[in-house]
């Protein structure tokens, strides 16, 4: 039997939090990797409004678009081995 992947990513899509790390945790245990599930478009997404943050850093923005004020730049160097589990 033949999954459907796309139902599957839509059924996820509409889980609350908690029963989505459920589900996490099931595929996990059975060696189903999930990011091979596609990536859904939920439509009701484009209205999701702006945190408080994200509306005071558009509103600075939009006063001076060339500002380079919230520019972040770091670099990272690690070294040893990658424990991979």
């Amino acid at each position: 039997m033949e999954l459907d992947k796309y139902a599957i990513a839509e059924r996820f899509a509409a889980l609350t939090t908690d029963k989505q790390k459920i589900f996490l945790n099931a595929l996990n245990e059975r060696g189903i990797d999930f990011t091979q599930l596609p990536i859904i478009h939920r439509p009701d997404t484009d209205s999701i409004p702006l945190s408080y943050a994200q509306q005071r850093h558009w509103f600075l923005w939009q006063l001076e678009p060339q500002s380079t004020a919230y520019h972040l730049s770091a670099a990272l160097r690690l070294s040893g081995e990658l424990d991979v589990a």
